[in-house]
């Protein structure tokens, strides 16, 4: 039988307007009123009652999507840092295998193996690998790892000369994992307890508890996503503020294992903007001068110094950008 949720008026006030939710009851932020539970497995018995006549449809398809997989991949091989990086999956296995090897090696079939999926998940139910990144040194890695299916990753770190795990765990943050330049310090963004909403520039210290990790950035308007990351300069460490028509980007030096984080540009309303490192100068992709945005370049944050390389246009969306030894990489669409 169709499950038929119970209609409770909730009265909701925003902004001096009052509307009646009668399904409100149905928000759980903690996971775990017992009614809210119990019409989820009532809905969860119905789907899988209605779908159990395309049982042996659903089979067949899965099949034959495996089937169309090699039972062994492997990668493309890309350097980084002095080493090359791919993955594998094995037959049979459900999880990629990540390798290295010295980029001077001619020995192919000889790689280091950094993480094994299979062996991480295989006493889970659940299990994805979020990311993983290599200190600037090439000795430790940090990984982020999910086993509840909720997009709240843990960070652990390995130390790749010994094959030994440090013992700190950084719980409920995003898959965003940057290092500093003394392969020492970390930062990484922490997610709400409540909304899950990534809100919180962290910097950890390795073989330190995470106790004693220092708070970076808080931010207070739960309409922006805090993101995290490093310029191609590799001398900036990137903290990116997003709501859906206003930006605002932090720096921190990632030479200084103690650096302040300092405001590129202060948002404003309806601003979008997002920048990269290169060779001494900054890359920015800015809609200050149009909706489809353009591309800009400065030394220094104040904006009437920015150099226009690409004006923004009317019908052509500038979508994201790279800068080279060469000049500069970019992506545009039609915005018809």
């Amino acid at each position: 039988m169709l499950p038929k949720a119970n209609r409770i008026p909730h009265a909701m006030t925003l902004h001096g307007d009052t509307r009646i939710d009668n399904y409100y009851w149905l928000r759980d932020d903690t996971r775990s009123q017992p009614d809210v539970l119990d019409y989820l497995k009532q809905e969860n018995c119905y789907g899988h009652q209605v779908m159990s006549t395309q049982q042996a449809l659903q089979e067949r398809v899965l099949k034959e999507i495996i089937d169309r997989i090699p039972p062994r991949d492997t990668s493309a091989p890309y350097v980084k840092n002095g080493y090359r990086y791919r993955h594998l999956y094995e037959p049979g296995c459900e999880y990629a295998i990540y390798q290295r090897q010295s980029a001077l090696s001619e020995e192919w079939d000889d790689w280091e193996t950094l993480l094994d999926g299979n062996k991480r998940a295989a006493h889970s139910e659940f299990y994805t690998l979020g990311g993983l990144a290599i200190t600037p040194d090439n000795t430790i890695m940090a990984l982020a790892e999910d086993y509840l299916s909720r997009r709240q990753y843990g960070i652990r770190f390995r130390n790749l000369e010994n094959g030994n795990w440090y013992p700190e765990m950084l719980d409920n943050v995003e898959p965003e994992l940057v290092w500093a330049n003394d392969s020492l310090t970390f930062y990484y963004v922490r997610k709400h307890e409540t909304t899950l909403l990534p809100w919180q520039v962290w910097r950890h210290t390795i073989g330190t508890p995470s106790t004693q990790d220092e708070l970076i950035y808080e931010e207070k308007d739960d309409t922006f996503y805090v993101s995290l990351h490093k310029t191609t300069s590799q001398h900036y460490i990137v903290i990116h503020l997003a709501s859906a028509t206003t930006s605002e980007v932090l720096l921190l030096d990632a030479e200084l294992a103690d650096a302040e984080p300092f405001i590129f540009l202060p948002r404003r309303k309806d601003h979008e903007y997002s920048l990269d490192h290169y060779q001494h100068k900054f890359y920015l992709r800015s809609n200050r001068e149009g909706k489809n945005f353009g591309l800009y370049r400065t030394r220094v944050r104040d904006e009437k110094r920015w150099e226009t390389l690409i004006p923004a246009r009317e019908a052509i969306m500038l979508e994201g950008f790279t800068p080279l030894p060469t000049g500069w990489w970019w992506k545009s669409a039609s915005a018809a």
